[in-house]
């Protein structure tokens, strides 16, 4: 007879299922152990969720497979899962969900982990030397504008560059290979630093942060406002030092995998083998091993994105979410839709750990946190930069003026004049892009309807590799589809492309600024586990004058040689139809000037805009953003919006307009009663902003309510009962986007 009956989660179907198995061994299992069970005759890793005295009496004549073995004991702890109760709950759905979220990829279930394998050498190609050169036959087309290329930049190349972003064939690049015009080789390795474990010499502002840290109480929370440049990081890494001394570990957030390299490398720096990885660009067996070391308790700095909240490190001593105010912190899809800021404070206290806020533009929620007369938080300020250096001066191009005058140009006569002084200077310039690809849209000029994406409800970018050759592409499903020579609609064929992406900003540069070395910095040419390192280390070095890029651009780069950050277009970040789009603009060109003058010569913001009078505007150029802060929280006070009220999303997608939209109508029906009832307001059924996507049809509920008041919903499952084949249902509170 088995001496333990065990309910044991498996990673089967949407959120998992709880099976019965019989423990038929001599060592008695408890929650949270990690074992091996068959399911339908296929091996599975299971969790033990609950040993039970006695067999269920529903399984009383059934026979009960046994468990095959022990694969981990107290992989999972008490505590641990508590906080996923919590964020379960937080989060409007079920602890299994929420754990399988939290749980790394090929954790539990039946995927195989495949062998470590030897990972690609980063292979640099640049021109053969001439004397080695043998062209043999006549070039290709292709042949000749690669080999132009590489003549044109005089310097090595990475083939992933290349053969992604350049969009040259590999097999172009072989047969150059093989007639001896071109060669591939490794890049140079640089030694290590030298370890600093005492860290900088502290500002005094720093070392009353760090001191702060150190002598706070558990749990305490904290608002590190450090203007860009002021060494927030140095004040982390010092409280890291402090928590690692006494044994504990740190946590360490960054809102984008971009952001790692330069973190991981400055705590690699100081922490030596003590630091642990953790994110989505990593590969699963990488992730599986940075959890099981997490697991063995040793104190440990783990450095990683939203994800890395979850990580099951012993003895926390330090949270640390830098750049808290970034929306990519907030988990939209699938749900759980979480916040790691929210989750972070929850940990902190469950751990007893202390908490750091970190950010130059911090958000209206977290500094309301810190002001009296019962602040939650306290407020740490830096407000200097490293060395005295003042912060840059803002310079606003009214764009209607250069119309006024003549000028249709993109780019303002103020921008151009000012970039083609930089090479003779020795300085580097960054300009921001809203959007990536060369055109935003492809219009008929005959009939006016845009090209569209066949499979969602948004107009199709242009975008062209550097031979000229152009086609479509869908930014939401990443659709692509060559450009038609005739309007669908009308039959007309006369197209015009409307608005500027990165590549096309990138052409007009090249073609007015001869001379000028340009590299472009967006989604399309960071691909690859080392791509924003790539990147950043070669205009770093100086291989550049300008990188051009989308809002990853301002997001912690320390670049000691720009002195010159532009915003083209700045109207598209202004007129977003959403709550907190002057919040977010204003933090976004704040911290995009946070990018220059970092060196020892002064930087200049200058912002091409066609609304030079608009508050965000006037507050870029004052710098007073705890003065817009204020401002903000007074408008939002006065109109009973977020976060002085509260506000959840119900997102239903299907396979047709007409069953999404019955099933958003009959759910709001079901609801409504209750939802009154609490005092709460519901607003819709309504199509979503992007009304389908990679053919889903979107409609949505608003639900607005008190602040701090529980959701009046009932559970997650109840709500999608009814829903209809196909339909699904996403809750979403305290959306960022409303």
């Amino acid at each position: 007879m088995p001496s333990q009956w065990l309910q044991i989660w498996l990673e089967a179907g949407r959120e998992g299922q709880i099976f019965t198995y019989a423990n038929n061994g001599e060592i008695p299992l408890c929650a949270g152990d990690l074992v091996r069970v068959r399911l339908q005759g296929r091996p599975h890793t299971g969790l033990v969720v609950e040993a039970l005295a006695a067999c269920p009496q529903a399984l009383a004549d059934k026979t009960i497979q046994p468990i095959e073995g022990i694969l981990q004991r107290a992989a999972v702890d008490g505590d641990w899962q508590a906080l996923l109760q919590d964020v379960a709950e937080l989060s409007h759905t079920s602890f299994f969900k929420t754990l399988k979220t939290a749980l790394p990829p090929g954790w539990l279930g039946q995927r195989k982990q495949p062998p470590a394998r030897t990972p690609r050498p980063d292979w640099q190609i640049s021109l053969s030397p001439a004397k080695t050169a043998s062209p043999g036959p006549k070039l290709t087309g292709a042949q000749q504008a690669l080999l132009a290329h590489l003549q044109q930049l005089q310097q090595a190349v990475p083939m992933v560059e290349l053969c992604g972003a350049q969009g040259f064939s590999r097999s172009v690049l072989k047969a150059l290979e093989h007639k001896g015009l071109v060669q591939r080789s490794l890049p140079a390795i640089s030694a290590p630093t030298p370890s600093a474990a005492q860290g900088r010499q502290l500002t005094a502002a720093q070392g009353a942060a760090v001191e702060a840290i150190q002598s706070a109480p558990a749990a305490q929370s904290f608002l590190l406002w450090g203007i860009t440049g002021a060494g927030k990081t140095e004040v982390y890494l010092q409280a890291a030092t402090q928590a690692l001394a006494a044994q504990q570990s740190s946590l360490l957030l960054t809102p984008e995998i971009g952001l790692i390299p330069q973190l991981l490398d400055r705590c690699r720096e100081r922490f030596g083998a003590a630091v642990v990885e953790f994110h989505s660009g990593m590969g699963e067996a990488e992730r599986v091993a940075a959890w099981r070391r997490c697991l063995e308790g040793t104190p440990l700095i783990a450095v990683g994105t939203r994800s890395a909240i979850f990580l099951p490190l012993a003895n926390l001593g330090l949270i640390v979410v830098d750049e808290e105010h970034d929306s990519s912190y907030k988990q939209d899809s699938p749900m759980p839709c979480y916040h790691a800021r929210d989750v972070a404070r929850l940990r902190a206290q469950r751990s007893g750990a202390r908490l750091v806020l970190g950010s130059a533009t911090p958000s209206l929620e977290t500094w309301l946190a810190c002001q009296p007369p019962a602040p939650s938080m306290q407020l740490l300020q830096l407000p200097e930069r490293i060395g005295a250096r003042p912060m840059p001066g803002v310079r606003v191009i009214d764009m209607r003026h250069e119309l006024a005058e003549g000028h249709r140009r993109l780019i303002s006569r103020a921008l151009m004049g000012r970039l083609e002084q930089l090479q003779a200077k020795g300085e580097q310039a960054v300009i921001l892009v809203p959007r990536r690809g060369y055109r935003a849209f492809l219009s008929c000029r005959s009939c006016g309807e845009a090209v569209m994406c066949p499979h969602c409800d948004v107009a199709l970018t242009v975008h062209r590799n550097n031979r000229g050759q152009e086609w479509l592409r869908c930014h939401w499903c990443d659709f692509r589809a060559p450009i038609d020579d005739r309007c669908q609609q009308c039959g007309s064929t006369a197209f015009k492309p409307f608005g500027a992406g990165t590549q096309r900003v990138m052409e007009q540069l090249a073609t007015e600024l001869e001379g000028l070395r340009l590299l472009r910095f967006d989604r399309d040419t960071t691909r690859g586990r080392q791509g924003h390192r790539r990147l950043l280390d070669r205009f770093a070095a100086g291989e550049a004058d300008v990188l051009v890029g989308t809002q990853m651009l301002a997001k912690g780069m320390d670049l000691p040689r720009v002195t010159l950050a532009a915003v083209l277009a700045a109207d598209g970040l202004l007129h977003r139809p959403d709550l907190r789009a002057s919040e977010q603009c204003l933090q976004l060109l704040l911290q995009l000037a946070g990018r220059a003058g970092r060196g020892d010569t002064p930087g200049e913001v200058l912002v091409q805009t066609y609304s030079p009078d608009h508050p965000v505007i006037q507050h870029l150029v004052d710098g007073r953003y705890g003065q817009f802060l204020a401002e903000e929280g007074l408008i939002r006070r006065q109109g009973g919006l977020v976060p002085f009220s509260r506000a959840c999303l119900l997102r239903l997608s299907g396979p047709s307009a007409s069953s999404t939209a019955t099933a958003a109508s009959a759910l709001a029906e079901r609801l409504r009663q209750r939802v009154e009832a609490e005092g709460w307001l519901l607003i819709g059924p309504a199509p979503a902003p992007v009304a389908k996507v990679a053919g889903k049809s979107r409609w949505q509920l608003l639900l607005h309510g008190p602040a701090g008041a529980p959701l009046p919903l009932p559970p997650e499952a109840d709500l999608r009962q009814g829903l209809g084949a196909g339909v699904g249902l996403t809750i979403d509170p305290d959306p960022i986007t409303l």
